[in-house]
């Protein structure tokens, strides 16, 4: 059951709205159309507003239909619409479901083409293997035992970083005024896999 069926007064009885569903190559035509529409999605929502207090106190005085019923509107579509969807589902993740776009997936995607819309293409991971580049770092500071450190009083010592397997140390030398001698530091290969 959609968000908006469950907007109806009796969403139970079976009772549905109808939608018209617009498509837009980009954000920015959504917006635009959306800022033409919303006046008149007021003025639609005002006159049934009045039209329905009219109804039920024509009911209530005359022993007629209430505002029960369905009015029927003049047959301009415009006159019909009350309401807005575009933001059941944000906008980022429509794109994604539309366009079977799936996170932990690899594509090629190319430029805008004459449609206005860019090319996305699934890569096939049989052929395809991802080489991330891996970044790992520590940062050494002169803080007191079992304490986390404080910027207000503690200073960097040392940093030591990896990138794809290359490590480098950077000392204060401020703090540690002793040559360090050179040295080697190689993961096991189980940390490559």
């Amino acid at each position: 059951m959609d968000k908006e069926d469950l907007d109806l007064k009796d969403h139970l009885s079976g009772l549905k709205k109808t939608y018209i569903k617009l498509s837009f190559p980009s954000y920015v035509e959504l917006m635009k159309v959306r800022k033409n529409m919303m006046p008149l999605i007021r003025k639609n929502t005002e006159r049934i507003k009045r039209e329905s207090a009219y109804a039920d106190y024509l009911a209530r005085n005359l022993g007629g239909k209430g505002a029960s019923g369905d009015s029927q509107l003049d047959g301009d579509i415009l006159n019909q619409i009350v309401d807005t969807c575009e933001y059941v589902v944000p906008f980022h993740m429509r794109v994604s479901i539309d366009e079977k776009i799936f996170v932990g997936l690899w594509y090629d995607v190319k430029g805008i083409g004459p449609n206005r819309v860019p090319t996305i293409r699934k890569k096939d991971l049989a052929f395809f293997h991802a080489k991330p580049k891996v970044l790992a770092f520590d940062i050494e500071t002169t803080k007191l035992p079992l304490k986390f450190p404080d910027r207000e009083s503690d200073e960097i010592m040392m940093i030591s970083y990896m990138v794809d397997g290359r490590g480098f140390l950077i000392i204060n030398r401020e703090i540690v005024s002793a040559d360090i001698n050179t040295f080697e530091y190689t993961p096991k290969a189980e940390y490559f896999q």
